[in-house]
């Protein structure tokens, strides 16, 4: 089962990030995630989109722990969000 009990059909274990801001991109932009490890599977500033390829996309990012969260079994996630791109993630 996934979250909130729902079927996991994988849907949820997705996670698209994105930044229409044509000038200013953002060093650990923090999202509230289930707690887990993720990979990069897109990212649109990889040089093979024609992108400037700033972010190693072969690491595994790991969430990071906040006491206020833990019922939730939610943590931070934080990223390098580069300018007018999108990066979607998977859970691991």
């Amino acid at each position: 089962m996934g979250e909130r009990g729902r079927p996991d059909n994988g849907i949820h274990a997705w996670r698209p990030h994105l930044n229409f801001s044509p000038t200013r991109s953002y060093t650990d932009y923090g999202f509230l995630v289930p707690t887990g490890s993720y990979n990069v599977v897109l990212n649109t500033d990889a040089k093979e989109f024609g992108g400037n390829g700033f972010a190693d996309d072969s690491v595994t990012h790991l969430t990071n722990y906040d006491e206020l969260y833990v019922k939730d079994k939610k943590e931070w996630l934080k990223l390098y969000i580069p300018a007018r791109s999108a990066v979607v993630l998977k859970k691991n």
